[in-house]
């Protein structure tokens, strides 16, 4: 794995927790807002050959 990658995923994994976090406290504007993050984050992952987790499966 390069660097890329490894940054990558660490974004990615910092991004689902912000989501979950929101949640937790019932932001639903955070949540949207990180949930979007991640969106952006998956599809760069799925442009590069990343493989991330898919939702739920965490």
């Amino acid at each position: 794995m390069n660097e890329f990658e490894d940054s990558l995923l660490i974004r990615v994994g910092q991004a689902e927790q912000a989501v979950r976090q929101a949640l937790e406290e019932q932001d639903e504007y955070g949540a949207e807002v990180h949930g979007a993050d991640l969106a952006n984050l998956r599809r760069l992952a799925a442009e590069h050959g990343v493989s991330v987790d898919a939702p739920g499966e965490d």
